[in-house]
C-alpha cells in the first residue's frame, strides 16, 4: 500500500516544506533554473518501517496505518538516512516529538488567524507515571558525634583506625576545633580513637539540630561526603570545581564501557568515557567526553528527605586532562539541548543502577547506624489529554531483593532509633538533683 498523494500534501504542507529534525531547517524546495523547474529534495521517512526488518519495525505503528500521516515525518536526506540507521538513538516516541515540535514551530510563524488552525481539544485522557530524578532515603542518620580536634584536616586521613568491616564509612569534617562524624567517636573502637577523645566526645541528635541552620549544613555536608565514600569505591572521580563525579578510562587511549539495567529492563552496555570519532571518515575527534553525575541530598520536608541524580557531561583533552575555555560550555549545551525527556530518564537509570550496582538499595554503614537511600525514582501518577501513540510507563526496570540484600537490610534494621543510653541527654538539672 502506497502514500496517498493527499497525505503527502498534508505532510509538506504542515512541515512548511522544511526539514523536521531539530536546529536542521533545511529548505526542502530547489528553485527553478532557467533550464529547469522547481526540485523537491525532502524524504517522507516512515517512523516505523514498513518492511519486516525495517527501523523500528518492532513497534506498534502509531495511527495503525503504516503509510498513514501519524506514521510519516518529513526530512532532508542526511537525517532520513541517520534516523533510520541510528533507529535505537531515534526510537518512536523521539521521532513523534520532532515532528509535533517541527510542526508547531512552523503555525506559529503563520498569522495569527491560522496559528491555531486544525487544533481540536483531544477527548480521551490517560493517567501515567511521571518519574522524577530523586530517590526517597528510608533511613538517616539519627545521631552525630562530636569532639576536639587539634590535629590539622591534611593529616587526620593519615590516622584514621580504617574499620576491617570494609562497608563501614568514615566521613567526617572539622568545624570550628572540632571533627564532626556519623561514626560513633565516644566508642574506643572508632576509627577517629586516635584522633578525638572518645571520653571528650558528644552525641548530638538530628531532631536537636532541624532548627539550626549552621548545624543543619553541617548534617548535609556529611551526607555529602557520605557520597564522596560511595562514588569512590566504585572508582569515580571528583570534579571539585563542577562538583560532579565523572568515570576516566582505566587505560590511556582506550574506551571505557560498563554494564548496566536498561530503562527497559534488560541488560546492556555502555560506554562512559570514549574519544569520539567523525562520522564521514571515522577518525577521531580532539577530545574525549565522559559521562558525568551530579549528586546531592536534599531535605524535601520535616523528615522526608531525597537523592537527587543530575546527569552530566564531562570533556577532556585525553581522557585525562580538563578541556578548558568555551568549547567545553558549548559541547555540553549542544548535548543536553538534543536530550528529551525520555533521555534524561535513561540517564538517571544508568545512575541509580550504576550507583546502587543492581541492589534494591544503596546502604551505608557507620557502625551503629545507617544511610539507606531506596533504589525507586520518586514518581507520581499525572491525568492529562492522551497523545495518539505514544507510549507510556516505560520504565520496566526493576529491582528485587535477594537473599544478601535481604540480610543487609535486616541488619541496619535491628539498629534501635534511640538506645538505652541516654547518659548525654540528661539536663543539667537533673545530673545536679542526684546524690
Amino acid at each position: 500500500m502506497a502514500i496517498e498523494p493527499r497525505t503527502k500534501q498534508i505532510l509538506w504542507g504542515r512541515a512548511g516544506a522544511t526539514c523536521s529534525f531539530p536546529g536542521c531547517g533545511r529548505n526542502l524546495v530547489r528553485d527553478a533554473t532557467p533550464e529547469d523547474r522547481e526540485v523537491l529534495v525532502g524524504e517522507i521517512a516512515h517512523i516505523v518501517g514498513q518492511s519486516k526488518g525495517g527501523p523500528r519495525a518492532e513497534m506498534s505503528v502509531p495511527g495503525g496505518n503504516v503509510d498513514g500521516y501519524d506514521n510519516l515525518i518529513l526530512l532532508c536526506h542526511e537525517h532520513h538516512e541517520l534516523v533510520d540507521q541510528q533507529p535505537n538513538t531515534y526510537p518512536v516516541e523521539k521521532l513523534r516529538q520532532y515532528k509535533t515540535d517541527h510542526e508547531e514551530w512552523v503555525r506559529a510563524r503563520l498569522s495569527r488567524e491560522q496559528e491555531f488552525e486544525g487544533l481540536t481539544r483531544p477527548e480521551a485522557m490517560v493517567t501515567e507515571t511521571v518519574y522524577s530524578n530523586v530517590l526517597p532515603i528510608t533511613q538517616l542518620p539519627h545521631y552525630v558525634y562530636s569532639g576536639p580536634c587539634t590535629v590539622p584536616e591534611a593529616e587526620v586521613k593519615t590516622l584514621i583506625k580504617w574499620p576491617s568491616d570494609k562497608r563501614i564509612l568514615t566521613p567526617y569534617i572539622i568545624r570550628g576545633g572540632r571533627l564532626y562524624a556519623f561514626n560513633d567517636l565516644k566508642d574506643y573502637e572508632s576509627p577517629f580513637a586516635t584522633i578525638v577523645d572518645p571520653y571528650s566526645a558528644q552525641r548530638h541528635t538530628l531532631n536537636e539540630w532541624l532548627d539550626k541552620p549552621d548545624e543543619m549544613r553541617w548534617y548535609v555536608e556529611l551526607l555529602n561526603r557520605t557520597v564522596n565514600k560511595i562514588t569512590g569505591h566504585l572508582r569515580l572521580k571528583l570534579d571539585k570545581e563542577h562538583h560532579r563525579y565523572f568515570f576516566e578510562p582505566d587505560e590511556p587511549g582506550k574506551d571505557k564501557s560498563v554494564t548496566y539495567q536498561s530503562v527497559g529492563g534488560v541488560r546492556s552496555e555502555r560506554k562512559v568515557a570514549w574519544n569520539p570519532h567523525f562520522k564521514h571518515n571515522d577518525m577521531p575527534k580532539r577530545y574525549w567526553e565522559h559521562l558525568a553525575v551530579g549528586l546531592r541530598f536534599h531535605r524535601l520536608g520535616d523528615m522526608a528527605w531525597g537523592f537527587a541524580i543530575r546527569p552530566e557531561r564531562r570533556f577532556t583533552k585525553d581522557g585525562f586532562e580538563s578541556l578548558e575555555g568555551k568549547a567545553t560550555g558549548k559541547k555540553s549545551t549542544k548535548k543536553k539541548s538534543r536530550m528529551y525527556n525520555f533521555d534524561v530518564l535513561k540517564e538517571v537509570q544508568f545512575w541509580r543502577d550504576f550507583l546502587s550496582q543492581g541492589n534494591p538499595r544503596i546502604t551505608c554503614l557507620f557502625g551503629k547506624q545507617a544511610l539507606v537511600i531506596d533504589n525507586s525514582l520518586m514518581s507520581a501518577a499525572i491525568t492529562w489529554p492522551e497523545i495518539s501513540g505514544d507510549q507510556a510507563n516505560r520504565m520496566s526496570a526493576s529491582y528485587e531483593d535477594d537473599l544478601f540484600s535481604l540480610a543487609d537490610l535486616q541488619e541496619v534494621s535491628e539498629f534501635d532509633e534511640f538506645d538505652s543510653d541516654t547518659d548525654d541527654l540528661e539536663t543539667e538539672d537533673e545530673v545536679q538533683g542526684e546524690d
